[in-house]
């Protein structure tokens, strides 16, 4: 006879769920420590950071997954195995949410100003950058007003008179782009913190 661990039943599938989403959570958890920690994972740009401290996170969700899941399987049907289910569910998540967020706040002019150095054919000064970033993505591309118009589809900002306000909608995208910035360490000042 089989055990009710080795089969795909309701109980075993919100068992599943239940773990997955503590494996998660403790993951997060672990993530956000270690980004925290900057000077112990290595070199400063957040991406890589970030890759350090994922690859750092599964292992020791491993262990502590190893270690809680015959504890947990005591009350719920779930197999010695899982526990690898649970780290590989955690660190996806952890992944995307990691690129999806603070990468993405932290990255958006990295790709224009390292086309600008492509394009050059030659050495470009800091100041050399900086006006062919006003000249080219803020004037000739009108990168400004395609954000302002972005912005206000997506519900953060709303016309007022002749300019924009944020809308409460805008202030909580704001105050999770705070917290994620602050959780990982990144820059401050892209989220409107010093």
């Amino acid at each position: 006879m089989k055990d009710a661990s080795d089969r795909l039943t309701a109980g075993r599938i919100v068992a599943l769920l239940v773990f997955y989403g503590l494996a998660t959570l403790l993951g997060g958890a672990i993530f956000a420590g270690l980004m925290r920690a900057n000077a112990l994972i290595g070199p400063g740009v957040l991406f890589y950071r970030g890759l350090v401290a994922l690859a750092l996170t599964a292992i020791l969700l491993f262990v502590a997954c190893a270690f809680l899941l015959p504890k947990l399987a005591r009350a719920l049907p779930l197999r010695a195995d899982d526990s690898l289910g649970g780290v590989i569910v955690a660190a996806s998540l952890l992944g995307s949410i990691f690129v999806l967020g603070p990468v993405t706040v932290d990255r958006s002019i990295s790709v224009f100003m390292l086309s600008q150095f492509e394009s050059a054919g030659k050495p470009l000064t800091v100041d050399e950058v900086r006006e062919r970033f006003v000249k080219t993505y803020v004037v000739a591309w009108d990168q400004m007003n395609r954000r302002l118009k972005e912005q206000q589809i997506s519900g953060n900002l709303e016309p007022a008179g002749t300019g924009w306000k944020l809308t409460a909608q805008g202030r909580r995208f704001m105050e999770i782009a705070r917290w994620m910035s602050w959780l990982v360490g990144a820059d401050p000042r892209f989220v409107g913190r010093k």
